[in-house]
């Protein structure tokens, strides 16, 4: 049956490729042939955005693991109304969202998030400018999905709240421009907060996060950048957790304050290219002094290329510090490409590439660190069928490398999907 479904997955994905590229013509943006962003709805002094998508998909490994895997077939429900109001220079928006996925033959694996997210960008005046964001997100961590967690009976649920403010003064094409950030994030689990032994399973992974940065920017040319950024990043958690310290599990905090400060530069329109790239120094000092700190060697680039009109490739780059259920912390790097291409003026593609190399941090007396390394690639066709009505694609092949056995797997998602926005 398993052998039937699987050659069934993939007769229905090969007939949905063929039938998008039996369209293939010259190439032309969906923009260009006027299937660009749907009207939205009117209404009164706001326009209102609703959208749906519906996707269905075969996944033959929902709980990442290394053998025994088990497969099922998703069903994901995800509605959204975005609602957009101006006043002059002024944006202000709003978008609530709710998604819903069902496995087959696998509900403890099913889930329900929300999310509200709202926005309002002021601009007082030539130089000055101020935007302030706030977000409710209601999620969960697929079983088996973060690794070092415990794996429970249904995903582990989460509620997290977060704010971020910016402002910034500066003209533009100003000689200088500074922009100072500061926010604050709130995250909370909601079940399995206790072990068997009354122990905190979940509740020591609560934290709450608080940032502020400044950076500034320095122009060299009409459209490039010089720039100079410092951030701090408080992090508290609500319950301690017991760690290895000289070989030994003891009870302590996770509590810790990271710093970066990173030059770079940034531009815009340069042979086809526009980006940003910064590199420097990064650091994690830990509350607890028996907790080793560490530091090194940090960066963030995003540069996008566009050889053609309807054609462009998108490279990232970064290395920075990470929360984990591995360790006292991890060091993440980074790197992707994505490749977004119009084949005619209803059909385009994404085709993606990353890889991401995962470092975990201990204190002196583990033998061999765990390092893990993943190769993520993903295929998605878009087929614009009216104005508010798309249908694609999808295939997403993740290969988990690890000096732990246990932590490595293999997993394929294939994927079709109906999005109708109005």
């Amino acid at each position: 049956m398993m052998m039937k479904n699987k050659r069934l997955d993939a007769n229905l994905l090969s007939a949905v490729i063929a039938s998008l590229f039996a369209a293939t013509a010259m190439p032309v943006t969906a923009q260009d042939a006027g299937f660009g962003k749907p009207a939205g709805i009117p209404w009164g002094p706001v326009t209102v955005y609703p959208e749906a998508d519906l996707t269905f998909k075969s996944n033959d490994n929902i709980y990442s693991q290394s053998n025994n895997k088990k497969s099922a077939t998703i069903t994901v429900l995800a509605p959204k109304v975005k609602i957009e109001a101006k006043d002059g220079p002024h944006t202000y928006d709003a978008t609530y969202r709710v998604e819903h996925g069902s496995y087959s033959g696998v509900s403890s694996a099913n889930y329900t998030d929300k999310g509200l997210t709202g926005n309002a960008t002021w601009v007082f005046s030539g130089r000055s400018g101020l935007k302030l964001s706030a977000e409710y997100l209601k999620g969960h961590d697929d079983q088996g999905a973060v690794p070092g967690a415990a794996t429970h009976d249904n995903p582990d649920k989460w509620h997290q709240s977060s704010f971020k403010g910016v402002a910034g003064y500066g003209a533009e094409g100003a000689q200088g421009r500074v922009e100072l950030e500061g926010g604050w994030i709130s995250k909370r689990y909601d079940n399995f907060q206790s072990d068997a032994f009354g122990n905190p399973d979940n509740t020591k992974r609560d934290h709450d996060d608080t940032v502020i940065g400044a950076t500034f920017f320095w122009r060299i040319m009409p459209k490039t950048q010089l720039l100079f950024q410092a951030t701090q990043t408080k992090i508290d958690y609500r319950q301690g957790s017991f760690v290895g310290v000289g070989g030994a599990a003891n009870w302590t905090t996770l509590d810790s304050t990271d710093r970066k400060y990173l030059v770079g530069v940034t531009w815009e329109a340069a042979a086809k290219t526009t980006g940003i790239f910064k590199v420097g120094t990064m650091k994690k000092d830990f509350t607890d002094g028996s907790l080793r700190d560490f530091s090194g060697s940090s960066w963030d680039g995003t540069i996008k290329w566009s050889p053609l009109t309807y054609s462009n490739f998108d490279f990232t780059a970064s290395r920075g510090t990470n929360e984990a259920t591995i360790g006292n912390a991890s060091i993440d790097s980074k790197y992707g490409i994505a490749w977004n291409h119009a084949w005619n003026s209803r059909l385009s593609s994404v085709a993606t590439y990353s890889n991401t190399k995962t470092d975990y941090q201990y204190n002196a007396g583990v033998a061999v660190p765990q390092t893990d390394k993943i190769n993520a690639y993903g295929l998605k066709l878009n087929y614009q069928w009216t104005r508010n009505f798309r249908v694609g694609a999808g295939y997403d092949y993740t290969d988990k490398d690890s000096n732990v056995a246990t932590s490595a797997y293999k997993r394929n998602i294939y994927s079709i999907f109906l999005n109708a926005a109005i």
